[in-house]
C-alpha cells in the first residue's frame, strides 16, 4: 500500500542536521522503505519496537541511522530521526532511550 511519508518538524530539523550523503541515503529509503512498502510489514531492517514508546510505533535501520515513525491510513509520519553508535542512540546530540 502506497502512503505519503510526512517529517514532523523535529525530523525535518534532525534530517538538515545530517551530511548531504547520509540525507541522500536517508530520503531514497524513506520513499522506497517506508512510502512504496508496506510500513508496517517487518524486514531486516523495519520493524515495530518491542517497547511501548510515547515517541513512535516503528524502526527503520538504514546503516548507522534510525528513523522512528507512526502509520496512519495513508500516511507515515516520522516523528525522529537519530544515529547508533555502538549500543547509544543519539538524537539531537543527546542520548535517548526509548
Amino acid at each position: 500500500m502506497k502512503r505519503t511519508v510526512t517529517l514532523s518538524p523535529d525530523a525535518r530539523r534532525q534530517l538538515q542536521r545530517l551530511r548531504a550523503d547520509q540525507r541522500a541515503t536517508l530520503r531514497e529509503a524513506l520513499e522506497t522503505q517506508l512510502g512504496k512498502d508496506d510500513a508496517t510489514v517487518p524486514t531486516k531492517n523495519r520493524f515495530r519496537l518491542r517497547r511501548p514508546s510515547p515517541y513512535a510505533d516503528y524502526e527503520l535501520r538504514v546503516g548507522p541511522l534510525r528513523v522512528f515513525y507512526r502509520v496512519e491510513e495513508k500516511m507515515v509520519r516520522v516523528v525522529l530521526i537519530g544515529k547508533k553508535r555502538g549500543d547509544v542512540l543519539l538524537i539531537d546530540g543527546k542520548r535517548l532511550t526509548l
